[in-house]
């Protein structure tokens, strides 16, 4: 994430470099977060209690998801969702959700930084990336949108061994707005075509 003004409702968030941790991020034994990697219990945690993933706090009347293509195409988004007002912040400060940063970084290497208690730290294990970071890994950043419903929409894609999948997109109310296009391949760019989702220069 990079520097953006934090706002009043998140003053006392936990920080890092003048940033807010995200709730849902992967931290290392001495407390220091690795953003871009996310702690999956806390995830499952935010999912089936409604949490906010940034603040952690219960959801209200609406939230926000985070989604891309290919979530649509999946019917469910695999991250927790966000109060508005904090999803304005997220999209402010994620470098990925802002459009700064192009491509997505490589997760495939050994981690490279390990934190001042490495020794028991999931850091200073031999490093195995997951499916996802190898799919994502150097690729060309995807479109990513807001997607914004009613609580009483709320619904949780389930899987029959693990647990919560995700949340799902079955959704009536949705407002769903572009807020960053990245550099799409082919397969996104039918994905928004075939999901009817907003593109550059349309009205929102």
């Amino acid at each position: 994430m990079a520097n953006a003004a934090i706002p009043i409702h998140l003053a006392n968030a936990p920080t890092h470099n003048g940033m807010v941790i995200p709730y849902i991020a992967l931290r290392h034994a001495d407390g220091t977060p690795e953003f871009g990697q996310i702690d999956h219990n806390r995830v499952a945690e935010c999912l089936t209690g409604r949490l906010c993933q940034l603040c952690a706090q219960e959801l209200a009347d609406a939230a926000v998801l985070m989604a891309r293509p290919q979530d649509f195409g999946a019917g469910y988004t695999p991250e927790p969702a966000q109060h508005p007002e904090c999803a304005a912040y997220s999209i402010r400060a994620c470098p990925m959700l802002s459009g700064r940063l192009h491509r997505h970084r490589d997760r495939t290497r050994p981690q490279r930084r390990q934190c001042t208690m490495a020794a028991g730290c999931w850091c200073g294990q031999p490093y195995e990336p997951d499916t996802d970071a190898i799919v994502r890994s150097g690729r060309a950043a995807t479109p990513w949108y807001s997607v914004r419903f009613p609580m009483d929409e709320y619904s949780l894609e389930m899987s029959a061994r693990k647990g919560p999948r995700g949340i799902s997109l079955a959704l009536v109310n949705a407002k769903i707005r572009l807020v960053a296009w990245g550099d799409p391949d082919q397969a996104d760019l039918g994905r928004v075509l075939v999901y009817g989702l907003p593109i550059p220069g349309a009205p929102s």
